[in-house]
């Protein structure tokens, strides 16, 4: 090629606008335990936010010698384990995230598991929160409390006394960072669904998570057939909490991770797909499942 026609070609070239690629469709999906076992990879959280997933799941504990938030199932290290710092793991991945705001604004749920109640871990995480001030949705802590949305919006699941001693850090009028849940394990489902949430939602609970075991009791290795009955209960459940102002997680819906006869398992990868379907169609908010790629291929033609 002539170094002229050489030249046009690299002005046409530079002068053709970069196209980016399309962010994924936003799926009604919770990564369960979205972090790596003793391993500091980051490929879990990378993969669940680029399969569209809308909801990120992360366990803290607290390493008390080196006072520092760690991810993972323990609330202390266990000798010989490898633990993510909590930065070190969400930073990298949200900041670029953080750049690609949904076409409707909505956020992008951080639910965080305390594996910990240590008031120094609690410390920590709140200085986290505000040290990335334009990442995470906020509140008053008032009787009237509209939500500020931004990209992030924390969820407080997993122990009582740390959401507790979270919420006492905040004074009257404050500004609230993070939300709490209540959580419906297993073992305690309510023929009348009205019952779960009897009270609206306040400036700091917002969230609620249940056990599959709510909709079907005994969970998912008792699951039998998909019924009509089984759709109905589920909707009126979920009209019920939206109304009361909530918004619903329901974990963790696998269909061949973990252990067999697990409460996280159904007996097949198909019983678990009619339920991810069906949940989605009733406006679960989020569907909990170690199985991202799955899931979202099942959803992605909704």
């Amino acid at each position: 090629m002539k170094t002229s026609a050489l030249v046009l070609a690299l002005v046409s070239a530079l002068a053709t606008p970069l196209v980016l690629a399309e962010p994924p469709r936003t799926l009604p999906v919770s990564a369960h335990n979205c972090y790596p076992a003793n391993s500091v990879s980051t490929n879990r959280v990378v993969e669940a936010l680029a399969l569209g997933i809308d909801n990120i799941e992360i366990d803290l504990g607290w390493d008390a010698a080196h006072k520092k938030l760690i991810v993972g199932h323990d609330a202390t290290p266990r000798p010989g384990q490898t633990y993510p710092d909590l930065e070190a793991y969400l930073v990298p991945a949200f900041e670029a995230h953080w750049r690609q705001p949904r076409a409707d604004k909505a956020p992008t749920v951080l639910a965080i598991d305390w594996k910990t109640d240590n008031l120094d871990a609690i410390l920590q995480f709140q200085a986290f929160l505000e040290a990335h001030p334009d990442w995470f949705s906020t509140a008053p802590k008032a009787a009237e409390s509209p939500l500020t949305v931004r990209r992030l919006t924390v969820c407080f699941t997993g122990s009582e006394r740390a959401k507790a001693q979270f919420d006492a850090l905040i004074p009257a009028g404050g500004t609230y960072r993070a939300f709490s849940d209540k959580v419906f394990g297993g073992g305690q489902f309510k023929k009348k669904v009205e019952d779960y949430a009897p009270s609206p939602a306040t400036a700091y609970h917002r969230f609620l998570t249940f056990h599959w075991g709510n909709v079907e009791a005994g969970g998912p290795p008792l699951a039998s057939a998909w019924t009509d009955e089984d759709i109905a209960r589920l909707s009126a459940l979920m009209r019920h909490v939206h109304r009361q102002g909530f918004r619903a997680r329901f974990y963790c819906l696998n269909g061949h991770i973990g252990p067999a006869l697990s409460s996280y398992r159904f007996q097949d990868d198909d019983s678990a797909r009619i339920r991810w379907q069906a949940a989605a169609n009733a406006g679960v908010d989020w569907i909990a499942t170690d199985e991202y790629s799955a899931i979202a291929q099942a959803l992605s033609g909704r």
